[in-house]
């Protein structure tokens, strides 16, 4: 549907819990307010996760049509941001492996098997994807275990506390922790360069 401009106007500066209170009336101004609000950093996160950017596409496109079809499923116990991501993240696992079946049983898959990993490094800045060593990093990261990526990701790059991202992958804080920790580690012991990542993770 067309939104006119004063319609976006109005329900742009709403919190995350008004508009998902209009999806569930079958607002649907509401709705493409709160995509556009969070398309953006749900491509990132499933990007992430995939490795894949129309993969990606596919999983947030998902989400959303899931929220609007079933905007019940979100209950305020957390912020709706936090439940986002946790959505996203799963939903993203869940192709990750079907995506391994497939290439798995697929004879194709041994043709690629020595084409290089696809990097994510042009997402956030297409400035910076010219840069080397921020290249060099993203490839790094994209070799990292689902979680742990997802860990850093949504730390350094989507600026959720340490709480936030425990509560996006269901994990403790200390668990959090760890998976944060121990992807700054390997990060650092591949790259050699540990200036490089205190320059780009913080």
């Amino acid at each position: 549907m067309d939104v006119s401009k004063s319609e976006r106007l109005r329900l742009e500066p709403l919190p995350d819990g008004e508009l998902i209170r209009l999806v569930r009336e079958r607002d649907e101004a509401a709705f493409e307010a709160l995509v556009r609000r969070y398309e953006d950093r749900v491509f990132r996160l499933a990007v992430r996760v995939l490795g894949d950017r129309d993969e990606a596409r596919d999983v947030g496109q998902e989400v959303f049509i899931g929220i609007w079809e079933n905007p019940g499923a979100y209950r305020p116990r957390a912020e709706f941001g936090t439940w986002l991501y946790r959505v996203v993240f799963n939903r993203a696992l869940n192709r990750q492996r079907i995506l391994r079946v497939k290439a798995f049983l697929s004879l194709s898959s041994l043709t690629s098997r020595d084409e290089p990993p696809v990097s994510t490094s042009d997402l956030p800045d297409r400035g910076l994807e010219r840069d080397e060593k921020v290249s060099r990093l993203a490839r790094e990261l994209d070799r990292l275990p689902p979680r742990q990526r997802a860990a850093l990701h949504l730390r350094y790059r989507e600026g959720l506390s340490v709480d936030e991202v425990a509560a996006v992958l269901k994990v403790s804080r200390r668990a959090a922790e760890g998976l944060i920790f121990r992807g700054k580690q390997t990060l650092r012991e591949r790259l050699k360069d540990r200036w490089l990542l205190a320059g780009s993770c913080g």
